[in-house]
Protein backbone atom coordinates (compact mmCIF):
# COMPACT_ATOMS: atom_id res chain seq x y z
CA UNK A 1 0.00 0.00 0.00
CA UNK A 2 2.95 2.24 1.16
CA UNK A 3 4.35 2.27 -2.91
CA UNK A 4 1.06 2.86 -4.37
CA UNK A 5 0.12 5.98 -2.21
CA UNK A 6 3.90 7.27 -2.56
CA UNK A 7 3.60 6.54 -6.40
CA UNK A 8 0.11 8.49 -6.70
CA UNK A 9 1.06 10.98 -3.97
CA UNK A 10 3.82 11.36 -6.24
CA UNK A 11 1.88 13.69 -8.41
CA UNK A 12 0.97 16.31 -6.20
CA UNK A 13 3.95 16.60 -3.41
CA UNK A 14 7.70 17.07 -4.26
CA UNK A 15 8.01 14.10 -1.52
CA UNK A 16 11.16 15.72 0.21
CA UNK A 17 13.10 13.75 2.52
CA UNK A 18 14.37 16.42 4.78
CA UNK A 19 10.39 17.48 4.91
CA UNK A 20 8.90 13.37 5.13
CA UNK A 21 8.12 11.86 8.93
CA UNK A 22 9.00 8.59 9.84
CA UNK A 23 6.46 7.53 12.56
CA UNK A 24 8.51 4.06 14.13
CA UNK A 25 10.30 3.73 10.82
CA UNK A 26 8.13 3.92 8.47
CA UNK A 27 8.55 6.70 6.04
CA UNK A 28 5.42 8.30 5.10
CA UNK A 29 4.55 8.73 1.08
CA UNK A 30 4.17 12.34 1.52
CA UNK A 31 5.56 15.30 3.34
CA UNK A 32 4.50 16.95 6.36
CA UNK A 33 2.56 20.08 4.88
CA UNK A 34 0.69 17.64 2.17
CA UNK A 35 0.14 15.44 5.49
CA UNK A 36 -1.19 18.16 7.08
CA UNK A 37 -3.74 18.88 4.13
CA UNK A 38 -4.81 15.34 3.40
CA UNK A 39 -5.49 14.52 7.16
CA UNK A 40 -6.83 17.64 7.95
CA UNK A 41 -9.69 17.57 4.73
CA UNK A 42 -10.34 14.26 6.16
CA UNK A 43 -11.22 14.96 9.28
CA UNK A 44 -12.76 18.01 7.71
CA UNK A 45 -14.98 16.61 5.30
CA UNK A 46 -16.54 13.79 7.84
CA UNK A 47 -17.08 16.92 10.90
CA UNK A 48 -18.81 18.75 7.67
CA UNK A 49 -21.04 15.35 7.09
CA UNK A 50 -21.47 14.79 10.57
CA UNK A 51 -22.50 18.54 11.81
CA UNK A 52 -22.44 20.93 8.73
CA UNK A 53 -21.33 24.41 9.60
CA UNK A 54 -23.99 27.41 8.59
CA UNK A 55 -21.88 29.27 6.68
CA UNK A 56 -22.08 32.75 8.18
CA UNK A 57 -19.94 35.90 7.46
CA UNK A 58 -16.95 35.27 10.07
CA UNK A 59 -17.02 31.70 9.08
CA UNK A 60 -16.03 32.15 5.95
CA UNK A 61 -13.22 34.82 6.85
CA UNK A 62 -11.99 32.20 8.81
CA UNK A 63 -11.33 29.49 6.39
CA UNK A 64 -10.53 32.08 4.33
CA UNK A 65 -7.94 32.85 6.29
CA UNK A 66 -6.85 29.38 6.45
CA UNK A 67 -5.94 29.09 2.85
CA UNK A 68 -4.24 32.59 3.11
CA UNK A 69 -2.11 31.07 5.41
CA UNK A 70 -0.35 29.12 2.66
CA UNK A 71 0.88 31.69 0.83
CA UNK A 72 4.31 33.06 3.35
CA UNK A 73 4.05 29.48 5.26
CA UNK A 74 4.13 27.48 1.85
CA UNK A 75 6.51 30.56 0.64
CA UNK A 76 8.98 29.72 3.64
CA UNK A 77 8.31 33.85 4.50
CA UNK A 78 8.19 32.44 8.26
CA UNK A 79 10.81 30.20 9.71
CA UNK A 80 9.56 26.57 9.36
CA UNK A 81 9.54 23.44 11.36
CA UNK A 82 7.78 20.17 11.05
CA UNK A 83 5.07 21.36 13.06
CA UNK A 84 4.61 24.30 11.40
CA UNK A 85 4.54 22.82 8.14
CA UNK A 86 2.14 20.06 9.20
CA UNK A 87 0.04 22.62 11.22
CA UNK A 88 -0.32 24.85 7.73
CA UNK A 89 -1.01 22.32 6.07
CA UNK A 90 -4.06 21.17 8.40
CA UNK A 91 -5.52 24.36 7.97
CA UNK A 92 -5.41 24.77 4.41
CA UNK A 93 -7.11 20.59 3.76
CA UNK A 94 -10.27 22.29 6.55
CA UNK A 95 -10.59 26.09 4.42
CA UNK A 96 -10.22 23.88 1.11
CA UNK A 97 -13.07 21.20 2.08
CA UNK A 98 -15.04 24.68 3.76
CA UNK A 99 -14.95 26.44 0.54
CA UNK A 100 -15.96 23.19 -1.63
CA UNK A 101 -18.45 22.08 0.53
CA UNK A 102 -20.17 25.97 0.63
CA UNK A 103 -20.93 25.26 -3.60
CA UNK A 104 -23.26 22.32 -2.08
CA UNK A 105 -26.94 22.48 -1.91
CA UNK A 106 -27.88 22.99 1.49
CA UNK A 107 -31.57 21.06 1.43
CA UNK A 108 -29.10 17.80 0.36
CA UNK A 109 -26.29 18.07 3.10
CA UNK A 110 -27.89 17.29 5.73
CA UNK A 111 -29.73 13.94 5.82
CA UNK A 112 -30.66 10.81 7.99
CA UNK A 113 -29.16 7.43 7.69
CA UNK A 114 -30.91 6.51 5.05
CA UNK A 115 -30.41 9.32 2.94
CA UNK A 116 -34.10 9.74 2.27
CA UNK A 117 -35.01 12.89 3.77
CA UNK A 118 -33.62 15.88 5.41
CA UNK A 119 -33.26 16.07 9.01
CA UNK A 120 -35.28 19.09 10.67
CA UNK A 121 -32.79 21.18 12.93
CA UNK A 122 -33.04 24.40 13.95
CA UNK A 123 -30.58 26.08 11.75
CA UNK A 124 -29.12 28.64 14.77
CA UNK A 125 -28.97 25.18 16.82
CA UNK A 126 -26.78 23.68 13.95
CA UNK A 127 -24.37 26.81 13.17
CA UNK A 128 -23.75 27.23 17.07
CA UNK A 129 -22.70 23.63 17.76
CA UNK A 130 -21.02 22.76 14.07
CA UNK A 131 -18.84 26.13 15.08
CA UNK A 132 -17.89 24.59 18.35
CA UNK A 133 -17.68 21.06 17.25
CA UNK A 134 -15.78 21.83 14.10
CA UNK A 135 -13.08 24.33 15.88
CA UNK A 136 -12.67 21.48 18.49
CA UNK A 137 -11.93 19.09 15.88
CA UNK A 138 -9.69 21.13 14.25
CA UNK A 139 -7.38 21.88 17.54
CA UNK A 140 -7.78 18.51 18.44
CA UNK A 141 -6.19 17.46 14.44
CA UNK A 142 -3.69 20.40 14.98
CA UNK A 143 -2.35 19.06 17.44
CA UNK A 144 -3.14 14.68 17.26
CA UNK A 145 -1.23 14.61 13.43
CA UNK A 146 2.25 16.39 14.56
CA UNK A 147 1.85 14.03 17.86
CA UNK A 148 1.55 10.75 15.75
CA UNK A 149 3.76 11.53 13.30
CA UNK A 150 6.57 12.32 15.68
CA UNK A 151 6.26 10.53 18.69
CA UNK A 152 4.10 7.53 16.85
CA UNK A 153 5.59 3.67 16.25
CA UNK A 154 4.89 2.06 12.95
CA UNK A 155 0.98 1.64 13.66
CA UNK A 156 0.89 5.87 13.41
CA UNK A 157 2.55 5.35 10.03
CA UNK A 158 -0.63 3.41 8.93
CA UNK A 159 -3.49 5.57 10.77
CA UNK A 160 -1.43 9.03 8.75
CA UNK A 161 -1.50 6.82 5.60
CA UNK A 162 -4.81 5.62 5.58
CA UNK A 163 -5.81 9.37 6.97
CA UNK A 164 -4.02 10.78 3.92
CA UNK A 165 -5.45 8.35 1.31
CA UNK A 166 -9.23 9.19 2.65
CA UNK A 167 -8.75 12.76 2.91
CA UNK A 168 -7.38 12.73 -0.72
CA UNK A 169 -10.65 10.91 -2.20
CA UNK A 170 -12.72 13.44 0.08
CA UNK A 171 -11.38 16.49 -1.50
CA UNK A 172 -11.45 13.68 -5.16
CA UNK A 173 -15.04 13.33 -4.60
CA UNK A 174 -16.01 17.75 -3.26
CA UNK A 175 -14.35 18.36 -6.46
CA UNK A 176 -16.31 15.74 -8.72
CA UNK A 177 -19.65 17.34 -7.16
CA UNK A 178 -18.41 20.62 -7.47
CA UNK A 179 -17.70 19.87 -11.34
CA UNK A 180 -20.68 17.89 -11.20
CA UNK A 181 -22.80 21.04 -10.29
CA UNK A 182 -21.01 23.26 -13.12
CA UNK A 183 -22.02 21.31 -15.33
CA UNK A 184 -25.36 20.69 -14.76
CA UNK A 185 -25.93 25.23 -14.53
CA UNK A 186 -24.21 24.80 -17.40
CA UNK A 187 -26.68 22.71 -19.23
CA UNK A 188 -29.79 24.33 -17.44
CA UNK A 189 -28.39 28.20 -18.86
CA UNK A 190 -27.85 27.02 -22.79
CA UNK A 191 -31.40 25.54 -22.41
CA UNK A 192 -32.67 28.42 -20.97
CA UNK A 193 -30.88 30.36 -24.02
CA UNK A 194 -32.13 28.02 -26.15
CA UNK A 195 -35.78 28.16 -25.36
Amino acid sequence: MQDLLRHVFGWVCGQNPAHTWMPGGEVLPLCQRCTGVYAGALVAGLLHLAWRPVPTPGWRWLNGAFLLFMLPSGLYWIPQNPELRCDSGILFGFGLVAFLWLTLPVESAIYDLRFTRPLEIPAQRVNRKSQIVNLAGLFATLVLVPLLAENGEAVAAGILMVACAGGALALVALLLANAWLLLRWLARRVSARAA
